[in-house]
């Protein structure tokens, strides 16, 4: 699974998650692209790796099924 498929699974099935990522974060579902979630400066590449770390921890993911 790419990393921008494994962000949304998370953000669509974990309401907690998504709450903090909005709330918190200020990044919303439709901010994250194919691009963006990768590791640059100016990206969500470091928040992408936290959303799908807490979908890990939540048993949303697998953590051998990302890319």
């Amino acid at each position: 699974m790419e990393k921008l498929e494994a962000v949304q699974k998370v953000l669509r099935f974990s309401n907690a998650i998504k709450e903090w990522c909005e709330n918190d974060q200020g990044v919303y579902f439709n901010d994250f692209d194919e691009q963006n979630v990768q590791d640059y400066n100016g990206g969500y590449g470091d928040l992408a790796d936290e959303i799908i770390e807490n979908g890990i921890e939540e048993g949303l993911l697998e953590e051998d099924e990302i890319d």
